[in-house]
C-alpha cells in the first residue's frame, strides 16, 4: 500500500509540474510591412511573458488581416489571442483590455503623413479651424475615427491599410494622422510612394492609450493573467520604463519627430471609458 501511495503521489506531482510549466500559445496579428510599432508590441508581449515567469509560444496568425474590425472579430472568436489597439469604449466592451498604456500615451500625439502639395499649405496653418479644412483618412474601425470626428475633422475610413498610402500619395486625401511613433518607419518601408512625406510643423494631441487586448474566451484567461502580472512586475522593478526608453522605436521617434518645434492643437477624447480615464499619472509619459 505504501508503494502504491508513493506511486500515486509521484504521478500527481508529475502531472501538476507539466501542467504548471506547459507553454501557453499567444497568437498575434501578422505585423504590417515597415511597422516598427508592431515589432515593439510583439517584443513587449515576449518581455511581459518572461517577467511573469510563464513559458509562452508567441506566434503570428496564419495570414495577414488588414481590417481592424475583422481582427477584433477573430479575437472575439478566439482564433487570435491578442492585438495592440487604441482604446475606446467599444473595443473595451468586446475584448479584455490589459490596462497599461504600452506607449505611455504617445499614441495620442498625432503628426501627419501627407503629400507634397498639401505640405506646402500646412506652414500657413495657425488655428484649428484652418486645420479642419484639410481632409483626413484612417483605417476602418480605428478608435481614432470617433475622436477626430468629435474634434470637428472630416475623416474618411478605408479597410485596407496599404490603400491609405496610395490615396494620400495620389492627393485624394490630405492628411493621414499617425502617432509620432509610427510614420517614419512606415514611409521608410514604402519608397514607391514618391509624393509622401511626414509634416514637421503641426501636431494634434489627445489622451489616447494603446492597450494589449486579449480574447475574452475562457481559454485565454491565462494570457490575461500573464500580461497583467508581467506589467505589474515590470513596473515594480523599473524594467518596463527601461524597455520603453531603450526601444529603438522610441529613441528614433524623439530624434525624428522634433516635438518641441511643432504647433500643437489639443482636442478632447470623448470615447474613453471611466476606467481608462482613471489610470494613474505614473503610467503616462510627461513630455
Amino acid at each position: 500500500m505504501g508503494n502504491l501511495l508513493r506511486s500515486c503521489l509521484y504521478s500527481l506531482l508529475v502531472t501538476f509540474s507539466v501542467t504548471s510549466v506547459a507553454a501557453v500559445d499567444i497568437i498575434h496579428p501578422v505585423p504590417r510591412d515597415g511597422s516598427d510599432l508592431d515589432k515593439y508590441a510583439i517584443d513587449l508581449i515576449s518581455f511581459l511573458a518572461k517577467k511573469s515567469g510563464q513559458e509562452v509560444n508567441v506566434k503570428p496568425y496564419d495570414r495577414p488581416v488588414d481590417s481592424q474590425s475583422r481582427k477584433v472579430q477573430l479575437i472575439k472568436e478566439g482564433k487570435m489571442t491578442v492585438d495592440w489597439l487604441g482604446a475606446d469604449k467599444k473595443v473595451e466592451s468586446q475584448l479584455v483590455p490589459i490596462r497599461y498604456p504600452i506607449f505611455r500615451g504617445l499614441l495620442g500625439h498625432r503628426i501627419f503623413i501627407t503629400n507634397k502639395t498639401t505640405e506646402a499649405k500646412l506652414g500657413a496653418v495657425q488655428t484649428k479651424a484652418e486645420l479642419e479644412k484639410f481632409s483626413m483618412i484612417q483605417g476602418e474601425g480605428w478608435a481614432d475615427v470617433g475622436v477626430l470626428k468629435a474634434g470637428g475633422f472630416r475623416v474618411k475610413e478605408v479597410p485596407s491599410f496599404e490603400n491609405i498610402f496610395k490615396i494620400v500619395d495620389a492627393g485624394r486625401a490630405d492628411l493621414f494622422p499617425r502617432a509620432v511613433i509610427e510614420p517614419y518607419s512606415e514611409l521608410a518601408g514604402r519608397p514607391q510612394y514618391k509624393n509622401l512625406l511626414v509634416d514637421d510643423k503641426l501636431m494634434l494631441v489627445y489622451r489616447f492609450p494603446m492597450f494589449l487586448f486579449v480574447s475574452p474566451t475562457a481559454a485565454n484567461k491565462p494570457v490575461v493573467d500573464i500580461l497583467n502580472a508581467g506589467f505589474e512586475k515590470a513596473y515594480q522593478d523599473g524594467s518596463f520604463i527601461e524597455f520603453f526608453e531603450k526601444s529603438p522605436l522610441v529613441v528614433k521617434t524623439f530624434e525624428q519627430a522634433k516635438l518641441k518645434q511643432r504647433k500643437v492643437f489639443n482636442i478632447p477624447n470623448p470615447n474613453l471609458s471611466e476606467k481608462t480615464r482613471s489610470i494613474p499619472d505614473k503610467y503616462w509619459l510627461k513630455l
